[in-house]
């Protein structure tokens, strides 16, 4: 059973909803509520830190940036992350602050080895102050969601707490965007603007929604026996304000990544170890190797254009002959390829892409939408981006974090008998699964909107898989 705590916190969450809806029918800004709510973040921090981060979960999805300059940062809860980050470092040296177990944890190794090379190519960028803005904003994602997350989320209850309070945030983004598409008739034409200022573009915003409504429909239709009534209305609510969110997105990789993990999740019921899925990808990725030239050919006379329905925008996915989406991210690519061959091995460093691939673009390869002035976003891709700006290291790091996350979630959902904690690694798993093939095509977590929500799935996956392998060592005490 949840504690008062908790259920206080739910009670103001809807409280700050309905204001926030509010604001948004009046077209009041959101960050007129900065200063209240940051004094708010504060009285909390000298109650609780797990307040904190319920605070900054709830707050991430609609907060936005204010500019000082050439610089900026998100209002409200990249400031409470700084705090949360300050903290950490003061409380480091304290004893028996950090679980010596946390690190004999892979999935712990993965997410400090990754770090460690963003550091190590901050160090040797092209562009040090924009490598450091970046390193600075990955640290304290990493150590709010994964290593306060690793801390605090060893009981289920905040597991579940921390992912609703998301959810609820972001339902103030999905009624405010809603709201503006009704009023623009849900033309897709418009699908990349009505969210804004609380999200970039609806591929983010569909990549969100995605992770939330996955968690949602696992906690709704997995174990819904021993789930509180609370937790199952407000999944219900959230997940269908998430399902409507990822479907007024118009964002085909949101929907793919959603169908994805479905599949996923019968690859799952099949029990696959994780060996034998990793091969299988292996050999996938190397026959798509060898036949590239056959595959291009069959593809290339694909002139299905999106925006006339489901079917047509899932078929124009492969459409690189005349869907300027597409052809403008294989121009990126080219690109970024060009720039990985200059420097295969520390990269141009951290954030500095869209700064630096304009002189690697060929003239027959750009579209009308390409940029010269480094304005138009980024690479696309997140396995590309690590490639091109930590090198090739970079990229082995980033895959080495998401496999290991893999294999760590597929081990707890396969070996645990506690049915809660079965539920939430399955949650997780599947939910950060959306996120990965949703990174074939774009890249988020340079953004707080995804980054958080990663980061502290992350924090919960080695959190169960240590709760997990306690449970197992018990057992053979007995």
């Amino acid at each position: 059973m949840q504690s008062l705590a908790i259920n206080r916190f739910y009670s103001f969450g809807f409280l700050f909803l309905f204001i926030a809806i509010y604001l948004a029918y009046q077209q009041v800004y959101f960050n007129v509520l900065a200063i209240p709510v940051l004094l708010f973040g504060a009285c909390l921090l000298l109650i609780s830190l797990d307040k904190i981060l319920l605070i900054i979960a709830f707050c991430t999805p609609f907060s936005v940036k204010i500019l000082f300059g050439d610089a900026g940062i998100n209002i409200i809860n990249e400031p409470l992350m700084l705090v949360m980050l300050l903290v950490f470092f003061i409380k480091i040296f304290e004893k028996n602050f950090l679980d010596k177990t946390l690190f004999k944890q892979p999935l712990t190794l993965a997410v400090l080895f990754n770090l460690a090379w963003l550091l190590v190519t901050t160090i040797t960028s092209s562009m040090p102050f924009i490598s450091f803005k970046f390193f600075l904003a990955r640290l304290w994602c990493v150590v709010t969601g994964f290593f306060w997350g690793s801390i605090l989320f060893k009981k289920p209850e905040k597991i579940k707490a921390f992912l609703l309070a998301f959810g609820l945030g972001l339902t103030v983004v999905i009624f405010y965007t809603t709201y503006n598409h009704y009023n623009l008739g849900f033309n897709q034409d418009d699908g990349n603007k009505v969210m804004k200022p609380l999200m970039d573009d609806h591929t983010i915003y569909g990549a969100v929604c995605s992770i939330v409504l996955i968690y949602c429909l696992v906690i709704l239709f997995f174990n819904k026996a021993n789930q509180s009534f609370l937790d199952l209305i407000l999944a219900l609510f959230i997940g269908l304000c998430a399902f409507i969110g990822v479907i007024l997105s118009y964002s085909r990789a949101a929907w793919l990544s959603v169908i994805f993990s479905i599949i996923f999740y019968f690859i799952l019921l099949l029990k696959i170890r994780f060996k034998t899925l990793l091969l299988s990808l292996l050999l996938i990725v190397g026959l798509a190797f060898i036949y590239r030239e056959d595959v291009y050919q069959k593809i290339r006379f694909n002139k299905t254009a999106s925006g006339k329905n489901l079917a047509s925008d899932i078929k124009s996915i492969s459409n690189v002959r005349n869907d300027e989406s597409n052809v403008e991210r294989l121009n990126r690519w080219e690109a970024g390829w060009r720039m990985f061959q200059e420097k295969p091995f520390f990269g141009f460093g951290p954030s500095t892409y869209q700064f630096k691939y304009s002189p690697y673009q060929r003239a027959h390869e750009m579209t009308s939408i390409s940029s010269t002035t480094g304005t138009m976003g980024g690479i696309h891709s997140e396995y590309f981006g690590p490639l091109v700006e930590s090198g090739i290291i970079g990229l082995l790091s980033t895959l080495l974090l998401f496999g290991t996350f893999i294999k760590t979630a597929m081990k707890t959902y396969y070996h645990t008998k506690n049915r809660e904690i079965k539920m939430l690694s399955l949650a997780i798993l599947l939910g950060l699964i959306s996120y990965f093939f949703h990174g074939l095509l774009n890249n988020f977590l340079d953004q707080d909107k995804a980054a958080v929500i990663f980061w502290a799935m992350m924090g919960m996956c080695v959190s169960l898989s240590m709760e997990q392998k306690s449970e197992i060592l018990v057992k053979s005490y007995r």
